[in-house]
Parts: C-alpha cells; sequence; structure tokens
C-alpha cells in the first residue's frame, strides 16, 4: 500500500504535529461535514414528505434511521469505557475519534425528540398494542379505517387497550391496510397471557420516563470522557496522570450502566415492536453489532486521516492491524449470538416465540434474512480472516466499509419487517440521511476542531511505538 511519508511534521510549514487537522478547503476540514449536513438537509425534505405522506409507516424508518446512530454512540462508548477499564496501551491513538462518536449521544438525543413526540402524539402507532390509551383503528390519528379494524377496536375493549386484534395488520409504503401472520385461538390466548405478565413493563408511562434516564446516563457517559481527555491534552504531567486514575475510577460504574442501559433500550424501543415476543439475548446481539460497528467506523476514519497525514505515525499499520482483529472478532460475536437465539427459539418449538422469525421469512424478508447470512458473515469471515488483508489498508478499509453496510442492514431487519411486507422506500432513505447526516456532520465537525489524538495521556509514547507481537 502506498503512503505519505510521515515523519512527524506538519504540512503547513514543517510546525511539530499537533495532531489537529490544518485549515484549510481540505476533504476533512470542511468538505465532510459539510456534505454531511447537506445530507441531513436532504433527509430533512425526504423525511418531512413522508411524514406527511404515511405517517404511522414513517414512524419505523425514523427508529430505523435513529437506532442505527444509537448503536455507533454505543460502540464509542464500549470502546472508551473499555479502554480505561483495562488500561490498555494499545488503542490509545485511536480513542479521540472513538470518544467523540460517543459525545454525539447528544445530537441522538436531539434526534430522538421527533420520535418520542410522535408517538406521544399518537402520530407513529409502533406501540399501539401495549400503550395504555391507543388502539389499533383510529381514524383521526392515521390509523386503518376499513372495518377489519373495528374488530381490533372491540378487541383492544375486552383486553383492557393492551391487545391487538388475532391478525395482525400493517400498511404499506402507499397506506395500503395489508393482513399477515394469521393466529389460532391457542396463539392468541396465550399471546394475551404473556401481555397480561408484561403489563407493570410494557406501559406509556414507564417507557418515556426509562427513555429520558438511558439518554441523561449516555449523555454524561459520552461528555464525562470527552471533555475530561480534552482537558488531559493541556494538563501538567502530574495533572495528566490524576486525569487518568480520574477517568479510570468511574469506568466500571459507567460500564455496569452502559450495559443496562443498552439491554433495556434495545427491548424497549425494538423488541417491544413484536410485544409478546421476547428474547433475553437480544441486547447482546445489538451490542455485538454496535461494537463491531465502532471499529469499522475508527478504520474508515482513520484510514483516511492516516492517508492524508493529519495523526504522523501515531495510528499506524500496527494500530489498524489490532482494530480489523477486535472488528472481526465482534463480527464473529454478532454471528454466534445471532445464531444462538434463532437455534434456541427453534429446538424449544413454542409457537408464540417464533413470531418475530416468521415475519422475517415472509416474502422479500426471506431473502434478506438470508443476505445477512452471507454478507455480514460468511463472505467478510473469509475476507477479514488473513493477516494480511488487516495489514493492507486499502483492503481493511473496503472490509470496514463493508461491515458497516451490513450493520445498517441488520438495523433494518430488526426494525421494519413489523411494518409490514418489504417496501424499502425514500421514507427509510430520508430518515436514515437526517439521523446519520446530522450525526457526521457534528463528529466531522468536533474531529477538525480538536486534536485528533489524545495527547496528553501518559500512556501515549507507548501507544505510538505499539508493534504487533506475532
Amino acid at each position: 500500500m502506498s503512503s505519505p511519508k510521515h515523519d512527524g511534521k506538519r504540512a503547513n510549514g514543517g510546525k511539530p504535529n499537533d495532531y489537529r487537522i490544518p485549515e484549510g478547503n481540505g476533504f476533512w476540514s470542511k468538505t465532510a461535514w459539510q456534505a454531511s449536513a447537506i445530507l441531513a438537509g436532504v433527509g430533512l425534505l425526504l423525511s418531512i414528505f413522508g411524514f406527511m405522506q404515511n405517517p404511522e409507516r414513517f414512524g419505523y424508518s425514523y427508529l430505523f434511521g435513529l437506532m442505527t446512530i444509537l448503536t455507533f454512540v454505543f460502540g464509542g462508548l464500549f470502546l472508551v469505557i473499555a479502554l480505561h477499564f483495562t488500561a490498555g496501551h494499545w488503542g490509545v491513538t485511536a480513542r479521540r475519534i472513538a470518544e467523540t462518536i460517543a459525545s454525539g449521544a447528544v445530537v441522538a438525543a436531539v434526534l430522538a425528540i421527533p420520535f418520542f413526540a410522535g408517538v406521544a402524539a399518537d402520530k407513529f402507532n409502533l406501540y399501539d398494542e401495549w400503550m395504555a390509551g391507543h388502539g389499533h383503528g383510529h381514524d383521526d390519528h392515521g390509523g386503518h379505517g376499513d372495518d377489519a379494524h373495528e374488530g381490533d377496536e372491540h378487541e383492544g375493549e375486552e383486553h383492557g387497550s393492551l391487545f391487538g386484534s388475532s391478525v395482525a395488520y400493517a400498511q404499506d409504503a402507499e397506506g395500503h391496510a395489508e393482513e399477515h401472520h394469521p393466529h389460532t385461538p391457542q396463539m392468541e390466548a396465550a399471546h394475551h397471557r404473556i401481555m397480561e405478565h408484561k403489563a407493570p413493563y410494557l406501559n406509556a408511562t414507564r417507557w418515556g420516563v426509562s427513555a429520558l434516564v438511558y439518554f441523561l446516563i449516555w449523555i454524561a457517559i459520552g461528555l464525562f470522557y470527552f471533555r475530561t481527555s480534552l482537558r488531559q491534552d493541556k494538563a501538567s504531567k502530574t495533572e495528566s496522570y490524576a486525569l487518568t486514575n480520574k477517568m479510570k475510577k468511574w469506568s466500571a460504574l459507567s460500564a455496569i450502566l452502559f450495559g443496562l442501559t443498552l439491554t433495556f433500550a434495545a427491548f424497549d424501543w425494538m423488541m417491544s415492536l413484536e410485544p409478546a415476543w421476547y428474547s433475553t439475548i437480544f441486547g447482546v446481539i445489538v451490542f455485538a453489532g454496535s461494537a463491531m460497528s465502532i471499529f469499522a467506523l475508527l478504520i474508515v476514519i482513520g484510514v483516511s486521516l492516516y492517508r492524508r497525514g493529519h495523526v504522523g505515525e501515531a495510528l499506524n499499520t500496527e494500530h489498524f492491524h489490532d482494530l480489523g482483529k477486535m472488528m472481526f472478532g465482534f463480527m464473529c460475536f454478532w454471528a454466534y449470538v445471532s445464531f444462538s437465539q434463532w437455534m434456541l427459539i427453534w429446538y424449544a418449538g413454542i409457537p408464540e416465540e417464533s413470531t418475530w422469525f416468521q415475519k422475517r421469512w415472509d416474502g422479500a424478508w426471506k431473502l434478506w434474512s438470508l443476505a445477512l447470512m452471507i454478507g455480514h458473515f460468511a463472505l467478510p469471515f473469509y475476507f477479514l480472516i488473513s493477516r494480511m488483508v488487516k495489514r493492507r489498508l486499502g483492503m481493511l478499509q473496503f472490509g470496514a466499509v463493508w461491515l458497516l453496510v451490513m450493520h445498517v442492514a441488520d438495523i433494518y431487519f430488526f426494525v421494519l419487517p413489523q411494518a409490514g411486507r418489504f417496501s424499502f422506500n425514500h421514507l427509510d432513505v430520508g430518515a436514515l440521511l437526517l439521523c446519520g447526516g446530522a450525526f457526521f456532520a457534528y463528529v466531522f465537525r468536533t474531529l477538525g476542531k480538536n486534536p485528533l489524538i489524545p495527547m496528553g495521556d501518559p500512556r501515549l509514547s507507548r501507544a505510538i511505538h505499539h508493534h504487533q507481537s506475532h
């Protein structure tokens, strides 16, 4: 691989490398964040149009876009906490990018406001089956106004507005109601029993308060580590050691809070779309994808910065090799826990536990499921397993981009089958562009304003001279 010569000097005037992006009209100084902002603007226009066209279907699309960027935040929080908890030196030079992504929890919280407002205003009817005061078939709230849904209302009244009818309905992209997955009377009775047991947890008040707590915790952790790390850049040697110990001291509690909030957020916002279904490993699957995605992002962003000379040799082939190994490992972990979830549910053979997979094996969703098996694991496994690939940065960056695309497809797989038959459309594109564009505009803009390397970390020298042992 060809790369620029890094001699520890800045290209602008030969000044000592402070690991900052030079001001000007370069890709990382302006183009990256401005292009992201433009994409966010395009996404906003598409989202407004999509909301006016079909608010119920757009609710699923917006949740997809929001959860995609949240998994990047989760990944950033995980890596930052883990590096401080273990006091590992190998990832110090890549940590500033992860800290910046983790601090994007603030942006994610702002982007979450329209979603939760839409749910509260009964415009997004994703959780109607279990949210008290909501019912299927509300003509005045964008619901389904056909005769079949009058039966849904009676069913909801009979069971305290917690349950939908024994036949699930959704809308396609054009707003036409469609019927899918009819249940037997036995399955319907089992469904109602499960919902009764879940009623103390699945209620609108607990759901809303919990969401606020989750975001406050993520913002607090993300900003604490990001701001403390920036402060360390300018600290004296004695203060630098004190700040390192401070960040390490809080890492254990941060890890516990992070693990719990990620798990229950995954339950609340995605698993509860199919409220009678449950999987104790669902949060672990979301975590595995989040961890894989942060290493993929670090590779994509880091290699680009390295090739342009912005990080000198502080990030080099040795570091990218480690990042590639971690990305590969969490990709395999994602495959393992995803297969375990399916295998255990298949082995038990309990009908009400199979509903989630049944929806993802109908029509075009079957092809999507197969594509994830192949594209998220089989192909990248054979491509990335080689040590040679992890040390050839062009090939490694390609693999990271591929896995990021597959990760986005995985989040889509979690959310959109609950909306009905497969119909990837402008609503999904708009929501993804809005959330992703706004998030990365913040990330890229922030990277351009601060040193790209934690210059005050006492382990920096050791990290820069890090070499593979094999």
